[in-house]
């Protein structure tokens, strides 16, 4: 499952989707009954102010649904576990 937190994060996991499809940004424009030029602005992330309709739309026609959870807070202790794995 792909997190979602940002218009890039949301434009990414739409790319990918696509592609693991073996769709292009018109064939999946055609799908969702959207243009391409907002697939590409979708994909991109580009502040686009997204309809949340067409969103939608886009997400069903990629065979994926929404869903929102609450989001996961670290406390300072487990934060500084994750910083300092990572090094």
């Amino acid at each position: 499952m792909n997190t979602v937190s940002s218009e890039i994060d949301l434009g990414r996991a739409i790319r990918d989707k696509r592609k693991q499809l073996g769709l292009t940004q018109a064939e999946l424009a055609e799908k969702a009954q959207v243009s391409r030029a907002y697939i590409v602005m979708l994909e991109q992330g580009s502040g686009i102010r997204a309809e949340l309709g067409r969103v939608l739309r886009v997400i069903r026609a990629l065979d994926l649904q929404l869903a929102l959870t609450p989001r996961a807070t670290l406390t300072y202790e487990d934060a500084l576990k994750q910083l300092l794995d990572r090094s």
